[in-house]
């Protein structure tokens, strides 16, 4: 295993992403890309059935370079998420007339799966918070060269903890893309693709990794304690450099109010960002909002409904890029970040906002307390009084906060969990987006998330009793995470239910469409 070091890292949070070289399986990227044509020709679109459809991928997955960048930054316990997607760019049969490097209009060819508009990602099935230390990071692997022409992806440096792509900062687009390129990035990372006008498809296939426990200590090569200036350039064209020490030192597993003094001198960009403002009032030191200030800010909008959606026949309307739920990403109101940023000194603030009754404060505060992330007295039996809100936004978010909390008394949360999982509300069961996803679906890979991270610290049967109950009733999201937590549990009898689940699944890869049906 290759694990980054400590210069890596940084350009990973200064810039969003970092580009990995694999020329040592360049006879696996070309029989990924040779099947990979081959089964999209043949078969209908694969999603997130292309890994157990082309198991060689799993060679790339499970290179120690990719493994070991993983291990760096999200944890050796980390996820491969059950999403996954091929995007496919046709070539374009007109002419790229005022399409710039910049342009942000969809222009691509006739069946493309790609799309060359600006955008962070969407969760799967539904919606999660857009986080600032990273706990999911989205890998574009290309097994095929793709020269200029084809239109490689572009991305928007530093983007990852804005609201929206800010066309302000600086892009990256690389002129040639070596076979076998992986580009692992932030979730949120904007980005876009490019129309492709050369004679040929250009293929790239996304995978999503997550983080399933809090940082407790650096996970890659780590020699120094601090957050290094980056060059001139970089200050520029990177992270505002307060957010970039803070996610450095969580990433260390430094605790929120432990953080401060070991840091070399840092050195502000005077560019002009205009997402960067909301960034200084988040991790300024000057400019920073107080902990009054957040309370002013959550109380001007408490009451506004904020937890409701604004859509148009279930797709989200995000012009603007609204602060409120959507079912896409959500981000927090920036106060909310600013308490995480405090850490414990905001707690009781977070336990009032628990106790407002206001869903989006609520799902606000939820949200805090799982970024301060340890064993507050007061904030886990708060939460567990929110796994009963009747509002399914809470729910999801509270589900998520206690994942990432040191708690007790887990099986006074599986009994909620479980019976989350085994009666579900009717009004949470409509589709939500025009996927067919609904709020149970997503509950139930929050439950699932819960479990994973847990496995270990609880009771056996426990976990088999309500892993028994989603795989027989949730979604293959869901089931396929619950799977993998009795597999990491190490009891014998939970493993042989997950690999039950897994056995009645298994794909014949020799098959190719109606050319080899049988």
């Amino acid at each position: 295993m290759t694990l980054l070091n400590d210069d890596q890292v940084q350009s990973f949070i200064n810039s969003g992403f970092i580009e990995i070289s694999l020329p040592e399986l360049d006879s696996v990227h070309a029989k990924v890309n040779s099947r990979l044509r081959e089964v999209c020709a043949a078969e209908s679109q694969l999603g997130n059935n292309v890994l157990p459809r082309i198991p060689l991928l799993q060679q790339v997955l499970r290179n120690e370079k990719i493994h070991g960048a993983l291990v760096s930054l999200l944890g050796s316990d980390y996820l491969i998420h059950p999403h996954r997607a091929i995007h496919r760019s046709t070539p374009l049969r007109e002419a790229l007339d005022g399409f710039s490097l910049s342009s942000d209009r969809h222009l691509m060819g006739a069946g493309s799966t790609a799309t060359s508009m600006w955008h962070q990602d969407a969760q799967s099935p539904l919606a999660r918070a857009r986080y600032h230390v990273p706990k999911f990071l989205i890998g574009f692997y290309f097994p095929h060269e793709v020269i200029a022409e084809m239109g490689p992806t572009r991305f928007l440096r530093a983007s990852h903890c804005d609201n929206g792509p800010d066309l302000s900062r600086s892009i990256y687009q690389p002129e040639h893309v070596r076979a076998g390129t992986f580009f692992l990035a932030h979730f949120d990372i904007a980005h876009a693709g490019f129309p492709n006008v050369s004679n040929d498809d250009r293929f790239m296939l996304k995978f999503v990794f997550a983080r399933t426990s809090q940082p407790a200590k650096p996970t890659w090569s780590n020699e120094r304690d601090y957050w290094s200036v980056p060059s001139e350039d970089l200050v520029d064209a990177g992270l505002y450099e307060p957010a970039a020490s803070f996610i450095w030192n969580r990433m260390r597993g430094k605790t929120n109010n432990e953080q401060g003094s070991e840091s070399s001198k840092s050195r502000l960009s005077n560019r002009k960002v205009s997402k960067e403002k909301r960034l200084r009032l988040i991790y300024g030191e000057v400019e920073g909002l107080s902990v009054q200030d957040c309370v002013a800010a959550f109380k001007s909008v408490q009451g506004l409904k904020k937890h409701d959606r604004l859509h148009k026949n279930l797709r989200d309307s995000t012009p603007g890029h609204p602060v409120r739920w959507n079912e896409r990403a959500v981000v927090m109101e920036t106060a909310a970040y600013r308490l995480a940023f405090l850490g414990q000194e905001s707690a009781n603030t977070v336990c009032s906002l628990i106790k407002s009754n206001d869903p989006w404060l609520q799902v606000n505060a939820a949200f805090v307390a799982g970024e301060i992330g340890v064993s507050d007295d007061e904030f886990a039996p708060n939460l567990f009084d929110l796994l009963q809100s009747p509002y399914h936004q809470v729910v999801r978010q509270a589900i998520d906060a206690i994942t990432f909390m040191k708690v007790d008394n887990h099986r006074r949360i599986l009994r909620h969990l479980k019976d989350l999982v085994l009666h579900k509300r009717p009004g949470w069961q409509t589709p939500l987006v025009k996927r067919g996803w609904s709020a149970s679906d997503q509950i139930d890979m929050n439950v699932a998330m819960f479990l994973l991270a847990n496995c270990m610290q609880l009771e056996a049967q426990d976990l088999i009793d309500i892993s028994s109950i989603m795989l027989q009733k949730s979604n293959d999201y869901s089931s396929l995470v619950v799977a993998e937590a009795l597999v990491r549990s190490g009891d014998p009898i939970a493993q042989n239910h997950a690999i039950e689940y897994f056995k009645n699944r298994a794909w014949n890869t020799s098959l190719l469409g109606a050319d080899r049906a049988y």
